[in-house]
């Protein structure tokens, strides 16, 4: 039996080691975040660092190719709201189908408040995205679907907290979101509003929230590590 050509061998080894390394990065991102170290995916792959920086020159390119997929589904979900006749539907679809798919087995949280300033056509994806989920909560707000004081940085934060539910309760309750989501779309409704008691965040306090929130979360895993 003829062996095959070098080079094909060299081929399928290059996309062999392409493979395991984006397999150990979606487990590894999905248990430790967007921001986990990279070298243990490295060893996780079973390659060497040189190998996965020649794969994945720099974190943006390693998300991109973990990443991509995940923000085309939200984003699908999203034009699958926007669609639906009733503003309040599109609200629930929205948030059930981005939570459904942040809490799948290799879910990603954080997926619409990481910057990717190193990957572009992430960034791009999650405009996309944020233009559709603000599309959707103007509408609910104008056909009065939601209560009139709701603003889209009150929606980002909702997202946040129900999939920060989703990782903090997988490994005990992984269905009890679903519990959550529904307490808050109760809360929407405009039936018997009362006044909130404090002003909604502006986008820029949004980010510096969610940004500090990481760097407390990495803090403290690091010293839990020692």
């Amino acid at each position: 039996m003829a062996s095959e050509p070098a080079g094909l061998s060299v081929r399928k080894d290059v996309l062999r080691n392409r493979g395991k390394i984006v397999a150990a990065a979606q487990e590894i991102f999905a248990r430790e975040g967007l921001e986990a170290s990279l070298e243990p995916i490295a060893k996780a792959a079973g390659v060497g660092n040189a190998t996965l920086y020649r794969h994945f020159p720099t974190r943006g390119a390693l998300w991109e190719a973990v990443l991509a997929d995940p923000l085309r589904e939200v984003l699908a979900v999203v034009d699958e709201a926007l669609k639906l006749e009733d503003p309040s539907d599109g609200i629930a679809h929205y948030l059930k189908g981005a939570l459904t798919i942040e809490s799948r087995r290799g879910g990603f949280a954080a997926l619409m408040t990481t910057r990717y300033e190193h990957g572009l056509l992430l960034a791009e994806l999650r405009g996309t995205i944020q233009q559709g989920v603000d599309a959707l909560v103007t509408r609910a707000v104008q056909e009065k679907a939601i209560r009139a004081d709701v603003t889209e940085t009150d929606f980002a934060v909702i997202a946040v907290a129900l999939s920060t539910v989703v990782q903090a309760t997988r490994p005990v309750a992984p269905d009890v979101w679903q519990r959550m989501l529904g307490i808050v779309l109760d809360g929407l409704r405009p039936l018997d509003a009362r006044p909130l008691p404090a002003p909604p965040l502006k986008p820029n306090q949004v980010w510096r929230a969610y940004t500090r929130s990481i760097a407390r979360r990495d803090t403290d895993s690091t010293h839990s590590d020692k």
